[in-house]
């Protein structure tokens, strides 16, 4: 199983209406990340676009997906602090969302939980169709800590 099918795999587990959306991640490689959500019946609207939600939901999950794969201790966990997000045109097609979190990002993760045991972020996210005409942009906010006592 490769790395981005084990993340996969994850949210699926945790999240089971990723399953129901079939999103998958298209790349965590070089400080791009992208998952990417079908059009299909699951994900249509009423006038046969890409509904507002999954559209939300492929952005919103980026920044877990940069948490995880940056994360060095299980007990850190993201959570969502908010998401903005503005439609641009409908989707009328397989979506893909991305965003860029460097090496130097993941650095000072790490470095503001070791010293600080919380780590603050945000993040810009484009939303494509199959062509490449941006459909959304979103700016996500996310925090991650230890939340072990809320468990």
């Amino acid at each position: 199983m490769s790395l981005k099918e084990h993340y996969e795999a994850a949210a699926r587990a945790v999240c089971p209406i990723y399953s129901f959306l079939d999103m998958k991640i298209d790349s965590i490689e070089n400080g791009i990340y992208r998952s990417k959500i079908p059009l299909s019946a699951n994900t249509k609207n009423h006038v046969n676009i890409m509904h507002a939600g999954p559209i939300w939901m492929a952005a919103e999950y980026l920044g877990g997906l940069v948490a995880f794969h940056n994360l060095f201790d299980s007990k850190y966990q993201p959570v969502v602090a908010g998401v903005t997000i503005k439609f641009v045109r409908p989707a009328t097609s397989d979506i893909t969302a991305e965003t860029i979190f460097s090496e130097e990002d993941a650095k000072s993760m790490r470095e503001s939980l070791l010293s600080a045991g919380r780590f603050d972020f945000s993040i810009h996210i484009v939303l494509r169709d199959s062509i490449g005409r941006i459909v959304a942009e979103a700016d996500g906010d996310y925090v991650i800590k230890d939340f072990t006592n809320l468990m």
